[in-house]
């Protein structure tokens, strides 16, 4: 396994817990510690990627490239213009 080498900057009162269950023996070392809750947020961020992956996800270029149509429609007055948050809810109910 190829490991990389990184720098992270952690509130103190963190870093203090994270050596304090180091000093425990709960982990071998700090190192440890951090690769082991990158790896307990892996496994809960993976129904949110599975969903991501199911749905179309733009990015950066398409989603600005989508605002600006929408901006040009609301000028030629093709657009709608929501006015309150019970007006989207209808609108996303409509579609």
């Amino acid at each position: 396994m190829e490991f990389k080498k990184v720098t992270i900057s952690l509130p103190k009162n963190l870093y203090e817990e994270g050596m304090g269950l180091v000093n425990k023996g709960l982990f071998s070392n700090f190192s440890d510690l951090v690769r082991s809750g990158i790896r307990e947020e892996f496994k809960g961020l993976q129904p949110v990627i599975q969903d991501f992956d199911e749905r179309l996800i733009y990015n950066d270029k398409e989603l600005i490239s989508g605002v600006k149509q929408s901006m040009k429609e609301v000028k030629s007055g093709k657009g709608k213009i929501l006015k309150s948050e019970k007006d989207m809810d209808k609108y996303m109910a409509d579609l």
